[in-house]
């Protein structure tokens, strides 16, 4: 390619002034035709040589120099024509570097299509787990909550049985519990019909709150002219507390000698000791007593 480009450049003076065009200055173009120039002033020389030989020396030294700056120009065209070749190389090296850059961004578009498909599935099924959760959760806490209603239920319905069975067994063990004495559960007729020769006809028709009426009581015991009105519970509260102070006043309105008195395995919670308290009632709290009830049992 080289000696073909060198060839035409000798050989074919049309392509030969294409590269310089393309090449050389507007300075360096002008060359040849001030070359023609100074070869028509070297032939006016040569006529007046005949004439002046040291002019024609001094001519013939200028165009020694002017032969070497030609070929200075000839050396710097070679060096400009190696310098485009590399470019052209570099730029085709550029080229194949930036299709080889495409084609990777080409592939990494697509892998980067095919994560979102995935992660878009990803996501579909994560949201369709979220919901089973969800559903799982609720119906756990569905579960939990019937649960904890048929923990709560058989809680209280064995409070309810044990409780049941405490009442009674209270009012069986009355005579050890007080000491002596006698009584019983207001349901008994006896103890009916004494309770009821207590209090006035006019009284007995008084009697329409319930937690004032001492027929509602769960034990009445006679000791000593005294009478306790008992109200039985596995946990005493406050309610049982005031029940059994508003009975035994009720006694105490027809002038009789009467307490009320709580009997219980726990204090359902301080508030009902703190009403035993305010209201003047007696208890046997587990193996707890009060003083007096202690008293009555010593009477």
């Amino acid at each position: 390619m080289r000696e073909q480009i060198l060839e035409l450049l000798r050989t074919d003076p049309e392509f030969r002034e294409e590269v310089r065009r393309l090449v050389l200055t507007d300075e360096l173009l002008a060359l040849p035709s001030k070359f023609d120039q100074l070869v028509a002033v070297v032939r006016e020389l040569a006529e007046i040589q005949r004439q002046q030989g040291e002019q024609i020396r001094s001519l013939m030294e200028a165009q020694k120099r002017t032969e070497e700056q030609v070929r200075v120009l000839a050396e710097a065209q070679r060096r400009t024509e190696e310098q485009l070749q590399r470019q052209a190389e570099q730029i085709q090296a550029l080229t194949e570097a930036q299709r080889r850059t495409e084609e990777q961004l080409q592939r990494q578009a697509e892998q980067v299509r095919a994560l979102t498909e995935t992660q878009r599935r990803t996501e579909e099924r994560l949201q369709a787990l979220t919901q089973q959760v969800s559903a799982l959760v609720a119906a756990h806490a569905r579960m939990e909550e019937a649960f904890q209603w048929l923990i709560d239920w058989q809680r209280g319905e064995m409070e309810r049985r044990e409780g049941e069975r405490y009442e009674p067994h209270v009012i069986r063990r009355a005579p050890i519990l007080f000491n002596g004495g006698e009584g019983g559960s207001p349901y008994e007729p006896m103890i009916q019909q004494r309770l009821a020769s207590m209090l006035s006809r006019e009284q007995r028709e008084q009697l329409f709150h319930e937690e004032g009426d001492p027929f509602l009581a769960e034990l009445i015991w006679w000791k000593d002219g005294q009478v306790a009105v008992v109200e039985i519970s596995l946990q005493v509260d406050g309610y049982d507390v005031i029940r059994a102070s508003r009975r035994a006043q009720t006694l105490r309105n027809a002038s009789i000698q009467a307490i009320g008195v709580v009997i219980g395995r726990d204090w359902a919670n301080p508030d009902a000791y703190d009403a035993a308290i305010r209201y003047r009632v007696e208890w046997l709290i587990g193996s707890e007593m009060s003083e007096g009830l202690r008293r009555f049992r010593e009477a």
